[in-house]
């Protein structure tokens, strides 16, 4: 899984004040920067000599040259310029990276620019943004597609998801579906896709787990709803991106993830993290009292949170919540951390090892075979869509078991 690129923005209104800008930026920790050009108060003939200047003084960081109206999210100040000749002078001058063109301007304008930016060697980036919803996920694909098939490099896409915060979630999910979605269709198209506002700050924390490979963070002033500051995105990117080598524990309650942890600790010497004793040690309460008084979607959330703080961890023995990787966010993470290890089960053995559990929520009132069987199979597929690796643990013993964890982990390291 590869980092993501950080994109921070310059916003400052004179040319003075854009090149110290980008002198300032040129020792950070990003790697592209995006000239808002809608925010400059100079001359549109001043336009391709100041890109020029700020390629040279950014050292080696690569260039975007972004001009929004006011119905593009933008400034008023960006509708005094000719929009597709100054982006088409731009693209040919080859002094940006890349160039920003808003597919709804149409073909026309794409065309001209993409053309003229053939011959500079110049990227075009296919950008779609609504300021006021989410598109389904069949739409942001379909967008997607024409940014494409318009002839851009790459394709952007930024919307807004819902401000009540389950359909504003659910807005989020809906985005990342569709990245990976088109991501999957068109692996060589390269894509910046994220949710904006408040809510959408995770799509431009995990957005790259998804497939969008640029995340647009700021210094101070954001150009965009929901920018993340640059130290707080690369700290994050550092815990998801460390390739660690973790060895995540996933299954149903009572597959014996504990225990086989502490045999695997022993045989590894990699210390041990229980996520749900890690929970109740954070919360300073058990988890039947956390799901009593918040609710499982809080405790839900709780497990999504931690995986950022396992990032940070040397490599470690996770044995995981039996709900873990019910979250496809969850997956993601975990997956970027290690391998994920699947221990299945018999419905008999299960009832036999927690039958006389006093702390499993799930089965309170359904402790019998039957009850576990339902529940096992609605959480089969994603714990198999989860899975890199799968050990049964039926009539064997724990030193066997965690032998064939090592032993897979190790082969497929060796591959």
């Amino acid at each position: 899984m590869e980092r993501p690129e950080i994109c921070i923005p310059i916003t400052d209104v004179t040319r003075d004040g854009i090149i110290g800008r980008a002198r300032s930026f040129a020792g950070l920790n990003a790697d592209m920067v995006e000239w808002r050009l809608d925010f400059f108060a100079g001359y549109e003939k001043e336009v391709v000599s100041v890109a020029e200047e700020l390629r040279r003084v950014l050292e080696g960081k690569k260039l975007i040259v972004t001009l929004r109206t006011v119905r593009e999210g933008g400034e008023e100040n960006g509708s005094r310029f000719d929009y597709r000749a100054l982006l088409t002078e731009l693209a040919a001058s080859g002094a940006p990276h890349f160039v920003d063109v808003e597919i709804r301007r149409g073909r026309e304008t794409m065309e001209a620019v993409r053309n003229a930016a053939q011959k500079a060697g110049t990227k075009v980036i296919g950008s779609y943004h609504d300021f006021e919803n989410t598109p389904s996920c069949e739409q942001i694909v379909s967008i997607l597609t024409e940014a494409r098939e318009l002839g851009a490099h790459m394709g952007k896409l930024a919307c807004m998801p819902s401000r009540e915060e389950e359909q504003g979630r659910r807005d989020v999910e809906t985005l990342l579906t569709a990245t990976e979605q088109m991501k999957t269709a068109y692996p060589e198209f390269p894509l910046i896709t994220m949710s904006m506002g408040e809510m959408g700050k995770d799509s431009r924390r995990y957005g790259g787990l998804y497939g969008s490979e640029v995340s647009f963070a700021c210094v101070g002033t954001a150009s965009a709803p929901g920018q993340i500051e640059l130290e707080e995105l690369n700290g994050v990117f550092d815990r998801i991106y460390s390739g660690r080598n973790h060895i995540s524990l996933i299954g149903f309650m009572g597959v014996g993830k504990s225990t086989i942890s502490r045999e695997l600790h022993r045989i590894t010497g990699k210390p041990e993290i229980d996520t749900d004793a890690r929970i109740v040690q954070n919360e300073g309460r058990p988890i039947s009292q956390i799901f009593e008084e918040e609710g499982e979607p809080y405790f839900r959330r709780l497990e999504t949170d931690l995986i950022d703080e396992l990032g940070s961890l040397p490599p470690a023995i996770i044995s995981c919540g039996g709900g873990m990787a019910m979250r496809d966010l969850n997956v993601k993470k975990l997956r970027a951390l290690g391998e994920i290890v699947l221990l299945t089960a018999e419905p008999s053995t299960i009832y036999d090892r927690v039958k006389n559990s006093t702390n499993r929520p799930l089965l309170n009132g359904n402790m019998n075979v039957s009850y576990i069987e339902g529940l096992m199979e609605k959480r089969r597929p994603f714990y198999e869509k989860a899975a890199t690796l799968t050990v049964a643990t039926d009539g064997r013993s724990i030193q066997e078991i965690a032998q064939e964890i090592v032993a897979k982990v190790n082969e497929k390291k060796e591959r």
